[in-house]
């Protein structure tokens, strides 16, 4: 089961971070830093892809805790106030270092799922924003914010 599992999960995260990437790297200068979100403070694309790289090291430090019975982020956790601090924490990398950073995270996350025994993937951890959830949901979760963000990203730019 796991195989099989590793590989739709593997397939979902890759793709997802191919159309990510693909979309972006055809963007001008001027519309990489056009601002794209301001629930919560202004993000531009950009900072999309800092938050996206910064949260999928965060998220893979949570499987990691979970795999050695450890917890992940306390209850009451602020995560606006997490995002509020990103620009801070981040800097102002340039696309090719955002996108190496990018291909680091998610080459990490695989080689980690690669390492998941069958019942690991069971696990639970409490999520900053979904609450407590698995391992599995966990890499479902990273797939799926790679989508939503670019989703983000297209409707600010009105594409």
């Amino acid at each position: 089961m796991s195989t099989a599992k590793k590989a739709e999960y593997t397939q979902l995260l890759t793709q997802a971070r191919t159309e990510l990437k693909g979309f972006i790297t055809s963007l001008s200068d001027q519309q990489l830093t056009t601002p794209v979100i301001s629930d919560g403070g202004t993000w531009t694309v950009l900072d999309v892809l800092a938050h996206l790289a910064e949260n999928e090291r965060g998220m893979s430090i949570h499987v990691y805790k979970i795999r050695n019975g450890r917890g992940t982020v306390p209850e009451g956790f602020q995560i606006n106030e997490w995002n509020a601090g990103l620009k801070e924490r981040m800097g102002s990398p340039t696309l090719p270092e955002l996108l190496d950073m990018l291909d680091e995270t998610r080459a990490q996350t695989l080689e980690t799922m690669q390492s998941l025994g069958d019942e690991e993937w069971t696990l639970t951890g409490r999520h900053p924003v979904q609450g407590i959830i698995t391992i599995e949901q966990y890499y479902r979760t990273m797939a799926n914010h790679d989508r939503e963000h670019l989703a983000d990203i297209k409707r600010g730019l009105g594409l």
